[in-house]
């Protein structure tokens, strides 16, 4: 993986409660989170005393390598949004 390829994409809490059509009986289980990249799903459920796990490619990465120019990441995030919807 090349990080400058990388589009930083993550989602919320709430976000993905209506994704996932999340139960409290849902969050109260463990939770592993593929692919979360930058989403603060894992914060706002550890802070609610859920258990989540993330884990993601990107990880591997230190969080100084992980820091994106804004502009950039914009851009990226913009293009790949719009590669994910073409058919």
């Amino acid at each position: 993986m090349k990080l400058e390829e990388v589009v930083p994409w993550g989602r919320t809490l709430e976000e993905y409660q209506s994704m996932f059509s999340l139960l409290e009986t849902d969050l109260s289980a463990k939770i592993l989170g593929c692919g979360d990249g930058p989403a603060s799903f894992n914060a706002e459920m550890t802070e609610l005393g859920h258990s989540v796990v993330s884990i993601d490619p990107v990880y591997q990465f230190s969080a100084e390598q992980r820091e994106f120019d804004k502009d950039q990441s914009a851009e990226r995030k913009a293009e790949g949004y719009a590669q994910s919807i073409e058919f």
